[in-house]
């Protein structure tokens, strides 16, 4: 297609395929502006009905001239094809900047969805819903501005409820209860998934995930939604509460609008009103599972959330309570490094405590005799009441005068020379007694013992997170391909490692013309064992598989290994 014209439109590059067809970079010869052309599916328009409902959707959506929406220019046909011609945006989508970056900071999420709601809001006022709201369909330019895409054509293809057509170009995940059960959309579905939205690019899962589309509907229905917060704990809990809130199972339950949505979030965001693209090359904290102590949500070094932290010590009060609610949200990990500093003090006090002299040495008679200086051999004994032990320098004892002899009057006190202990200088030659106190006796041997094989046995599903390794560019349809991953992060149980950053996974994958049919077999263990992995989803879209794409697998329960 690259070099075609299709009417005054120049196709120069291939943007990439989605599920309504590919879509093209375009330059308007007679206007001389840049646009994105989408070739729609031919199967999408065969059925008469179909195309008609979508030419008449067209001509509504070409009303939305909204700075937050992609602006639909024209929908023409040449050669049995139909094209849509829409505005060209550049800038990266947030699918792109979650697959790079895994979560995404608050400080960056709450300014982005302000406009992305303003943009909905013009929308819901024309009775227009988007249905199809979700990372790869938003989109940020270099300039901070956001741009919902594919606006309404999901809407279209769900006037055919739940058939195939409906399920290529709608997303299930982010489909509202409502929605599965058949009812029309409305501002309150589009609420939903931006509300699911939200939620993915913070915590870095969707919520609810299933390897079939039925168990994927049924979760939908009837599970309760686990708090964004409790998957990432740099995501703060009112922004976790407002998202849950767009969640609710029934519709009345949501924000009324998009702009009651909106205004939730400027509300408790005041100071989140730029898009700062800066934040995301700043430390984000790690999600899913049990959170690193140590790690730094990013949304706290941004200037305004810096600045907003310096007023909390302006006032007492709020700082008190702003350390109390710290501390009750982050329960177990302030009790965890209670008990670290804890054990550490104990180790310390018997490193100490075996550094001090033996008892029996410090307090009872030492019953070798030591030699003096004269060569006499005499019986001394330490004096209880100092309970000072002798010091000794590279291995050999400094002598010191017993205090019976220093009693002794001397009528000439002969010159003798300084006795330097650091530097083991000699010792002037005195007729007095001296005693020696053995290295080894100072130290308590204490017999190594052996630690002995575990044995780890897995109680419930543990989830491993895999990168894909294979390049997938040039594969065949309908083909098994062998394929390897990377395991992302290191996977504990019970305290142990049982599988490190960075091991392999095997697996196959068969491409498929819309759908991808994903096995992932096994991975390597720690100690080397190899692990048996089920995916926890077996399909996806075919345009979603690339060498950079995440997935997670599952170790079932029952899994036995010994470290």
């Amino acid at each position: 297609m690259i070099g075609e014209k299709i009417h005054n439109y120049e196709i120069t590059a291939h943007l990439g395929q989605g599920g309504m067809g590919n879509v093209y970079r375009a330059t308007d010869t007679m206007l001389g502006r840049e646009v994105a052309l989408k070739m729609l599916h031919p199967q999408l328009t065969m059925q008469p009905q179909f195309l008609d409902r979508f030419k008449k959707e067209a001509r509504v959506l070409a009303q939305l001239l909204h700075p937050n929406i992609a602006v639909i220019y024209n929908f023409i046909e040449q050669g049995g094809n139909h094209f849509m011609v829409m505005e060209y945006v550049e800038g990266t989508t947030l699918d792109d900047l979650l697959k790079k970056h895994r979560v995404l900071p608050a400080a960056f999420i709450v300014p982005v969805f302000i406009q992305a709601l303003e943009g909905l809001q013009h929308a819901h006022r024309k009775n227009i819903f988007h249905r199809d709201i979700k990372p790869s369909n938003i989109m940020i330019t270099p300039d901070g501005m956001v741009k919902l895409m594919d606006f309404g054509i999901a809407k279209v293809a769900g006037e055919q409820k739940m058939t195939q057509v409906n399920k290529i170009v709608g997303t299930v995940e982010f489909m509202a209860p409502e929605l599965i059960q058949g009812k029309e959309a409305s501002h309150s579905s589009d609420i939903y998934a931006t509300g699911v939205t939200m939620y993915e690019l913070l915590s870095g899962k969707l919520p609810f995930e299933s390897d079939t589309d039925f168990n994927l509907m049924q979760a939908i229905l009837k599970e309760r939604v686990k708090s964004p917060d409790r998957l990432n704990a740099s995501v703060p809990k009112s922004l976790a509460d407002i998202i849950m809130k767009s969640l609710e199972k029934t519709p009345s339950a949501r924000y009324a609008d998009a702009r009651a949505f909106q205004q939730a979030l400027i509300s408790a965001f005041p100071h989140y009103r730029e898009i700062n693209l800066s934040v995301l090359s700043a430390p984000v904290t790690s999600f899913a599972g049990v959170m690193n102590p140590t790690q730094i949500s990013s949304d706290l070094l941004t200037a305004e959330a810096m600045k907003t932290k310096t007023e909390i010590w302006k006032n007492p009060a709020a700082m008190m309570e702003n350390v109390t609610n710290s501390v009750k949200k982050n329960k177990k990990t302030y009790f965890l490094a209670a008990a670290v500093l804890i054990f550490l003090l104990f180790l310390l006090g018997i490193i100490f405590d075996r550094k001090q002299p033996d008892n029996k040495i410090a307090g009872a008679e030492v019953s070798e005799g030591s030699k003096n200086v004269s060569g006499d051999t005499n019986s001394v004994s330490l004096s209880p009441a100092s309970g000072k032990q002798e010091p000794v320098v590279n291995n050999e004892p400094v002598v010191r005068n017993t205090p019976a002899q220093e009693e002794k009057p001397v009528t000439e006190k002969p010159k003798e020379k300084k006795v330097d202990v650091i530097r083991n200088e000699p010792v002037a030659k005195k007729e007095e007694s001296k005693i020696t106190v053995p290295v080894s006796s100072l130290v308590e041997k204490k017999e190594e013992k052996k630690e002995e094989p575990k044995e780890i046995f897995i109680k419930s599903k543990l989830e491993v997170e895999l990168a894909l390794r294979t390049d997938l560019g040039n594969a065949e349809e309908r083909k098994e391909i062998p394929v390897s991953f990377s395991v992302s992060y290191p996977v504990t149980y019970e305290g142990t490692t049982i599988i490190r950053a960075g091991a392999t996974a095997t697996g196959t994958i068969k491409l498929g013309r819309v759908l991808t049919d994903i096995e992932i077999s096994s991975v390597t263990a720690a100690n080397g064992q190899p692990i048996r992995l089920k995916a926890a989803k077996a399909h996806g879209k075919r345009s979603e598989i690339s060498s950079d794409r995440s997935y997670t697998a599952i170790i079932l329960p029952g899994t036995k290994l010994t470290f």
